[in-house]
């Protein structure tokens, strides 16, 4: 089972439109975590509609989270806005999830902010009070949220709930989390619900300017795809932000064109980067780069034409389609690697 997660911003919404359109499978379950009422400004559709829209003919679930984030003087206006309401209002979260409870395949998740250690009695009464509207719900939890809880905060999950433990940036070959993966083992094997391993493998500091041409990055720690089943961890599914960082969106930004593409043979990105900081260089340089290297061959022709992203990298070459922006290239780099892991999984 993978997870991938995506915050409601205009691409990463459009890129759950089209995965879920072309019918990934249901072993890919996205998580939605919502930080603004809608994802685009102009749009006359707060995230409710707008993610009922993209299940209501969907056989796919997916798990929706209103995470508490601490946000700064360079969040987004419109972020800044819901988070603050979110951090400051107890129970807000607890009546967005309610007000989701029509949207087809949701499964809501229950999260708090990784700086605080909830009460288990508040825990088990958001989960009492979800339980009234949701037949699946998932507890989110931190390490260190979990190690001071104890093993009994998940003693009121039962079968079709999820533990999504969350270690963020943290490497998942961490010795201190040995003693939590066979704790958690234990208690789905006495409770009977599904447990996710989800990560943050690309590091918040790392630039565009310092990727080199067809090179694997090292930043970007994938491992957890290949041993998140093993015997050391037994969790049902992984997840991760889809070679993007967990951090909220600021405001402003230098241009720094550049194309991250997922390798499924090594199970590694790479990247390449233009020459100039000019967004011609996505069409001039980048996406021809990628077409010719021995990483687009591993893919065959049926890949290349159904995968989102691999589409889009070829229209774009062909001058089809324009790719001078960044955020498309966000999207073709997340598009590209969800659907290769779903095809993977299947």
């Amino acid at each position: 089972m993978y997870v991938p997660i995506m915050k409601n911003r205009t691409i990463e919404m459009s890129v759950i439109k089209e995965l879920i359109n072309i019918g990934i499978s249901t072993n890919t379950l996205p998580m939605i975590e919502i930080i603004q009422e809608k994802s685009r400004s102009n749009s006359h559709k707060n995230y409710i509609e707008e993610i009922g829209e993209i299940f209501e003919k969907a056989d796919n679930k997916f798990f929706l989270d209103i995470p508490k984030i601490n946000i700064t003087s360079s969040t987004a206006e419109p972020i800044q806005i819901f988070m603050t309401r979110v951090n400051r209002q107890r129970n807000f979260f607890i009546e967005q999830l309610i007000k989701c409870k029509d949207i087809s395949g949701i499964i809501p998740v229950i999260s708090y902010n990784n700086r605080e250690i909830p009460n288990i009695k508040i825990i088990f009464d958001d989960i009492s009070e979800l339980r009234n509207y949701f037949s699946s719900i998932a507890l989110r939890l931190t390490p260190t949220q979990y190690n001071k809880l104890g093993k009994d905060c998940l003693s009121k999950l039962i079968k079709n709930d999820f533990l999504i433990f969350d270690i963020d940036d943290k490497g998942h070959m961490n010795p201190a989390f040995k003693l939590n993966y066979k704790s958690i083992y234990s208690m789905k094997k006495t409770l009977n619900f599904k447990s996710i391993i989800v990560n943050s493998n690309r590091p918040s500091n790392m630039f565009n300017k310092n990727i080199i041409d067809g090179e694997p990055i090292e930043d970007i720690d994938n491992s957890l795809l290949e041993m998140y089943g093993m015997s050391q961890y037994k969790f049902d599914g992984f997840g991760d932000y889809a070679c993007t960082t967990n951090t909220l969106p600021s405001t402003g930004g230098a241009i720094s064109p550049a194309g991250i593409y997922y390798s499924k043979d090594n199970n590694f990105f790479v990247g390449y980067k233009g020459r100039t900081p000019s967004l011609s260089e996505f069409q001039a340089y980048i996406a021809p780069e990628i077409v010719k290297s021995e990483y687009w061959a591993e893919y065959d022709e049926k890949h290349h034409i159904h995968c989102p992203g691999c589409s889009k990298i070829n229209a774009i070459t062909l001058e089809e389609q324009s790719g001078k922006s960044q955020a498309i290239w966000k999207g073709i780099c997340m598009s590209h690697y969800i659907y290769t892991v779903d095809q993977l999984l299947k």
